[in-house]
């Protein structure tokens, strides 16, 4: 009769649960793509080519594992339908309807008419890593997409990503951790722009803010509130 120390089966077990753990560690590291997540990156994605898009899925869809940012190129040589794609742990890719008025594909160059500069990543960067001068650099953009992207390396170094971030998308203040460029009952300045017309006043904060936000001011002249742009220095810019 043969005999098993406790020494040899405490390694076997060890031989036996280090795989399945480096596996569970593995498929932590990946997330679940959701239906949200793959609207996003595609309005993303079209917007920078100068296309707005409704892509058709549901929200709360669920694919496929993957652990690296979405890749979205165009399908059939235009927008109206998009290709998905994961690269990583395991390549996968589905196509999705943009339902856009379809164009032929096109990456935006700085001698196509492109006079608006945004950020972008150099590499892709993963959720919680903080983001070096190094990292970026600046690009042009089609203007009707750069309502809400930065323009300045200073406003994005040192800030942290909230997500994984391709660099095929320009940086977003949803990407980033809160950095609240203004705070509820901050005394702002307020550009108010009516037709051809400029004024410069001062207003009150009603509620906080990062460059690029949408907030609520009281005009302190008139008392009247207003919803204004948040842009860099704080400046909120209201158009009539």
């Amino acid at each position: 009769m043969t005999f098993i120390s406790s020494d040899m089966i405490q390694l076997l077990l060890i031989l036996i649960m280090v795989p399945f753990a480096l596996i569970a560690q593995e498929q932590a590291a990946a997330r679940v793509v959701t239906g949200q997540e793959v609207q996003d990156v595609v309005i993303e994605r079209l917007a920078n080519a100068g296309e707005v898009s409704a892509p058709n899925v549901m929200p709360e869809k669920k694919f496929y594992a993957c652990d690296a940012p979405l890749e979205v190129e165009p399908a059939f040589g235009g927008w109206r339908s998009v290709t998905v794609r994961c690269p990583s742990p395991v390549t996968w890719s589905i196509l999705v309807r943009a339902q856009v008025q379809g164009a032929i594909a096109l990456i935006p160059e700085a001698s196509q008419g492109y006079t608006t500069q945004a950020v972008f990543l150099r590499r892709p960067l993963r959720g919680g890593d903080r983001i070096q001068v190094e990292d970026l650099e600046l690009r042009p953009i089609a203007p009707l997409s750069s309502s809400s992207v930065y323009n300045a390396l200073e406003d994005v170094v040192g800030r942290v990503l909230v997500q994984s971030l391709s660099p095929r998308v320009p940086v977003m203040p949803r990407h980033l951790e809160r950095d609240w460029a203004v705070d509820l009952g901050d005394v702002v300045s307020l550009r108010v722009v009516r037709g051809g017309t400029e004024i410069e006043t001062f207003g009150v904060a009603l509620e906080s803010g990062q460059i690029g936000d949408k907030i609520r001011i009281e005009n302190r002249s008139s008392g009247r509130e207003l919803i204004g742009h948040i842009g860099p220095g704080g400046i909120i810019q209201v158009l009539f």
